[in-house]
């Protein structure tokens, strides 16, 4: 039900590698001698790769600011990384479902199409209970359901009618196929809504 940061990190991981490659690439060139060979302008493998007084490069006010500055963007940037992996919902606000504002401008909270949706759910065969999200615009809208069955509900027959009646009705109700889709599927010792079936034992006396 939640949007995690999992494009970001591959993306970040991606940078990060091909920056470690690339590092550790170089070193070999530089431990070997390769890179001074391959361009004589670069320093030997046995000459000291900074000569002087580091002090005195380092010591100077401009040196200190690009230091601290440096600093701070890369706390940012790993700031911004840890923030990025807190779960959202990124719920839909509002649908547009008219395009052509000379016609006129219909709109709907997608939380109204939600609910919907979820009390349309509960009404299924062993459904305990359900949440649903709207993502995306109404040209493109995403939908993600959460349904808590009981321990014996006919999980088949629940995906099956969700996805040929309530599915479906959503669609109508937009005007427009559904993108994306995701239904998580729980299990529960509680009594469904409606629909349950109760089994007993015992003895028929005639």
């Amino acid at each position: 039900m939640r949007q995690h940061a999992g494009a970001l990190n591959r993306v970040c991981l991606v940078i990060l590698g091909i920056l470690a490659l690339a590092g550790g690439v170089l070193i070999l060139l530089i431990a070997s001698g390769m890179l001074h060979a391959m361009s004589p302008a670069t320093v030997a493998a046995e000459s000291p790769v900074v000569t002087g007084d580091l002090h005195a490069v380092f010591g100077t006010a401009s040196a200190v600011a690009i230091v601290l500055v440096s600093g701070v963007v890369v706390g940012a940037l790993g700031l911004s990384w840890i923030l990025a992996q807190i779960p959202r919902r990124n719920a839909a606000d509002r649908y547009r479902l008219h395009q052509d504002p000379a016609s006129g401008t219909t709109l709907c909270d997608a939380s109204v199409l939600a609910s919907a949706v979820e009390n349309q759910i509960n009404t299924l065969p062993g459904v305990v209970g359900s949440s649903a999200l709207l993502r995306g615009t109404a040209m493109e809208p995403d939908l993600a359901i959460k349904v808590t069955v009981n321990n014996r509900a006919d999980i088949q027959d629940v995906l099956q009618r969700i996805n040929t009646r309530v599915i479906p009705d959503l669609s109508m109700a937009l005007e427009t196929p559904l993108r994306r889709t995701g239904i998580q599927l729980e299990v529960s010792g509680r009594n469904a809504i409606s629909g349950t079936t109760v089994e007993t034992t015992g003895t028929v006396v005639y």
